[in-house]
């Protein structure tokens, strides 16, 4: 690599750190009801949402939370009415499920997002959208290093607005579980 590319590289590498810096800040302030509500218990919420019954267990892997932070988390949560936790068969299990309250939050907090992401890509040509769309995909997969990692990156997705057979996260999850069960 040259000076210039080196350079160029490192210019890219900073404006794309500026941007979502930036983008997650400005999603942040926007979608948290008050100061005390996390983006973690945001996660959550979509998390229980797409996996209807998990564990703690499961939603601590998504969040990147160690269980005793996922527990207290999940405590606050139906303590807030937007969650329910049932025991399982197993006493150690817990089943977790959104409350009809969590859920409207659930929607309403992806809808938000979207909405104010689209307005900040509004400013793009279709077709720069399109290349942004393809890069993002590109380096979506390449953040992908294990089957569990989709869980994790998709946490805050829009599963309608990417619907599975569409995500390059989880087509590379299934494509990394694939490869490990051969």
């Amino acid at each position: 690599m040259s000076d210039v590319e080196r350079k160029d590289s490192l210019r890219t590498a900073n404006l794309l750190a500026a941007l979502a810096l930036e983008l997650t800040g400005r999603l942040e302030r926007l979608t948290k009801r008050h100061p005390n509500e996390t983006t973690s218990s945001l996660a959550a919420l979509n998390v229980i949402g797409f996996y209807e019954g998990c564990s703690n267990n499961a939603l601590s892997r998504a969040l990147g939370l160690s269980h005793t932070a996922t527990v207290r988390l999940v405590d606050k949560l139906e303590a807030s009415g937007l969650v329910t936790s049932e025991t399982g068969a197993d006493r150690r299990f817990v089943s977790l499920r959104l409350t009809e309250s969590g859920r409207e939050r659930a929607q309403e907090l992806l809808s938000e997002r979207c909405r104010r992401l689209c307005e900040t890509l509004d400013i793009l040509s279709t077709n720069d959208r399109r290349h942004l769309s393809r890069i993002s995909e590109i380096l979506l997969r390449s953040l992908v290093s294990a089957a569990g990692d989709a869980d994790h990156i998709c946490r805050l997705c829009d599963e309608t607005s990417c619907p599975e057979d569409r995500c390059p996260v989880h087509n590379r999850a299934i494509a990394l579980e694939s490869n490990s069960e051969s």
